[in-house]
């Protein structure tokens, strides 16, 4: 009798195990959500080029973080039913792939969604500038005159073309010769850029075919920030300024450089450096 007995709760609660075990195994059933890409869309008057950079998605489910995923990517979502999707456009900040960020001045991509377990959901993000970015320098060599000071010394400026664009019908190109060394361009000097940590960020379009130093002047104080590497190819980069600018006294007058110069010791890498620049933005809160 008591085997019986033993038996019998041997079987209810291999019953209840199974029955767990089974509500455990559907329940992580999940949804899924396919992105392609992130386009960017803007008004050119006033916001310039769209041209972007966008290598991750930051996806929120009802404001939970679902994942960070590099595009183009498929990814489950363990939830069901009404729910609200936020995309934020991920960065590599400084052109760097191991630091990616959500680049803050860029609006998210918001869509109400049904999800279903098991099936795929395929998403088509659109984003904007935030309506509270300011655009404080745009340069898309496209006006007659061109935006640039020049470092006393500088062996060449930069010069517009129409034989190698990233898109418009112009660019911008530096050009050393034999016997040139040393090349810095500046913007105007902006006294009222924020010093309180919100992002700051230069946009630019660039091919080189020698290393380039990008960073600022506060005041006559110069502070390099990014060496863009050399390519062949148009790459776009975003340059993080929040913290050099930041840390500069709020009375500095910030300028923007960029520029290459050769020494003894160290060489240009490339017989004539050349260098080209497209879309230039300085962009902040």
């Amino acid at each position: 009798m008591r085997n019986v007995k033993f038996y019998s709760l041997l079987f209810i609660i291999g019953i209840v195990f199974h029955s767990c075990s089974k509500e455990k195994y559907e329940a992580q059933v999940p949804a899924y959500i396919s992105i392609n890409d992130i386009t960017l869309i803007t008004s050119y008057a006033t916001e310039g080029s769209a041209s972007e950079n966008i290598t991750d998605a930051w996806v929120y489910v009802d404001d939970d973080l679902v994942g960070v995923y590099e595009l183009p990517a498929t990814f489950p979502v363990l939830k069901e039913g009404n729910a609200t999707l936020k995309i934020y456009a991920g960065i590599k900040d400084n052109g760097v792939s191991a630091s990616r960020k959500r680049y803050l001045l860029y609006d998210p991509y918001v869509e109400q969604l049904n999800l279903v377990r098991g099936e795929t959901i395929n998403i088509t993000p659109t984003i904007t500038y935030n309506s509270g970015a300011k655009f404080t320098w745009m340069e898309d060599f496209e006006n007659a005159s061109l935006s640039f000071l020049y470092t006393t010394g500088s062996d060449t400026v930069i010069n517009k073309t129409t034989t190698n664009v990233k898109e418009g019908t112009s660019s911008g190109r530096v050009y050393l010769d034999a016997g040139m060394d040393f090349f810095e361009t500046t913007s105007v000097a902006y006294s009222s850029l924020p010093h309180n940590g919100t992002p700051i960020y230069l946009e630019m379009d660039f091919i080189t075919n020698e290393p380039v130093i990008v960073g600022i002047y506060a005041d006559t104080d110069q502070k390099a920030v990014v060496t863009l590497n050399t390519t062949s190819e148009w790459k776009k980069i975003y340059i993080n300024l929040t913290d050099v600018i930041n840390t500069s006294l709020s009375s500095a007058a910030i300028k923007v450089f960029l520029g290459i110069k050769a020494t003894e010791n160290d060489p240009f890498i490339s017989a004539n450096p050349e260098i080209y620049l497209d879309n230039i933005k300085l962009v902040h809160y």
